[in-house]
């Protein structure tokens, strides 16, 4: 009866913060807003012909020294063995328009150890992929790395999603617009404190399984390949769950894992709790880091830059010593401007190149160069200084002249594919 209680009282609590936050939420009215909370619209358009502005010839990886023999040796044998990267990133990456491209492209060549990391953005509040879904009956509290929470605990997908309450139930799917969704036999839950799972059901059908529990990662096999389960699951107070990997058992192939984190900087993600800078237990043979583009709108001097850039690529070496590390650069984008006119009240909206973006991809490039770590130059390959306006007109850019439009993203994905094909072969 307790419980109960505490039940609809949680619920009363939770339901007045949404409806007090929802009132007070403005409407995107800077560039900050909409960095830390973009609405790219999605199409089924894609490039059909590269645009002449691409610099097709610098589409390459610049290797800084780096020897990537054993990538190679290891990306020849993906019939029998999984070749894994982790793709860290902001809202470039968050959306998965331009990763998600990248992935299909990979997997078809090298084939698939299946979809990946999957976060719980929706259930914290964001924006989410579109080839799955994570919801629940539940009541769930959240922590986001650009808006955390002291009463859940981040991981380090940036994310964490903290039920009320001792019992939760959770759907995890997979998702297609072309009914062959990525089916998965095995998957590992990344959480903080103890998690069990009661039950797991499939189209409202019981489904048998067996369970690995630890305190970080829990590791559940299927009897057969689904593209979707229901769990029931018992926690203890305080339990967050960061995201669930979803993967084919026995099975070699790609497993391209995304984390994005809208607004998100070199800085936030060395900010997370200790405990989650290693990147669960996916040991990765491959780590991209993509940042950069949210530097440009702050006050960072170049050095604290530089810093931020040190210390999370430490800090990944560290924690990944096996792991090869890949830094790419954002391209040229565009800031809102307020142009105030003569002899009128009020000023006009027009736009700007944020000039401080050539300054951040320089400060990447010379850390990569200084520390011998390989660099892929998107500022460049995307078309260089001034290229943003031509983006614009071909309909690559965004409205708020900040993020690709979803055809600028799956070119970029695209574009990325074909460097990274050509260093591994």
């Amino acid at each position: 009866m307790l419980l109960k209680i505490k039940y609809i009282i949680a619920t009363a609590i939770l339901s007045a913060t949404m409806l007090s936050a929802s009132a007070q939420t403005p409407a995107h009215s800077s560039d900050s807003d909409i960095r830390v909370s973009p609405k790219i619209e999605f199409s089924e358009e894609e490039v059909e012909e590269i645009p002449t502005f691409i610099h097709l010839k610098e589409n390459k990886i610049d290797m800084n020294g780096a020897d990537w023999s054993a990538l190679k040796k290891k990306i020849a044998c993906t019939d029998s063995s999984v070749f894994t990267i982790v793709h860290i990133g902001d809202s470039h990456i968050q959306a998965d328009f331009c990763t998600g491209k990248t992935r299909a492209l990979l997997q078809s060549c090298y084939g698939s150890a299946g979809r990946g990391l999957i976060v719980p953005l929706k259930l914290a509040g964001t924006n989410e992929p579109r080839d799955y879904i994570i919801k629940s009956n539940s009541l769930w509290q959240s922590s986001k790395m650009m808006k955390p929470n002291e009463n859940v605990t981040l991981g380090f997908t940036g994310v964490g999603i903290s039920p009320i309450g001792t019992k939760a139930d959770l759907t995890i799917a997979t998702l297609s617009r072309t009914d062959d969704a990525e089916p998965f036999d095995m998957f590992k839950i990344y959480h903080q404190g103890k998690l069990l799972i009661d039950s797991v059901s499939s189209l409202e059908k019981a489904v048998s399984f067996s369970a690995i529990y630890t305190d970080s990662v829990t590791t559940v096999r299927l009897p057969d390949a689904v593209t979707g389960v229901t769990l029931d699951l018992s926690v203890e107070e305080g339990t967050a769950i960061y995201g669930i990997i979803l993967t084919k058992c026995n099975k070699g192939g790609i497993l391209y894992n995304a984390i994005g984190n809208n607004g998100a900087t070199y800085h936030s993600y060395t900010m997370l709790p200790e405990s989650a800078r290693h990147i669960g237990d996916i040991n990765p043979d491959l780590i991209i880091v993509s940042l950069g583009a949210n530097e440009a709108f702050s006050r960072m001097t170049p050095e604290e830059m530089r810093e931020s850039i040190d210390r999370l690529v430490s800090s990944l070496r560290r924690c990944h010593p096996g792991s090869e590390i890949l830094l790419t650069t954002p391209m040229e984008c565009q800031k809102s401007v307020r142009i105030r006119r003569k002899g009128k009240k009020r000023s006009r909206r027009t736009y700007a190149v944020n000039e401080k973006v050539l300054t951040a991809r320089n400060i990447i490039l010379d850390y990569a160069r200084d520390h011998g770590v390989p660099v892929y130059d998107w500022y460049e390959v995307a078309g260089g200084t001034g290229v943003s306006k031509s983006w614009i007109n071909a309909g690559l850019m965004a409205k708020d002249r900040i993020h690709h439009s979803y055809k600028g993203y799956r070119l970029q994905g695209g574009l990325l594919f074909d460097a990274l094909n050509n260093s591994l072969q």
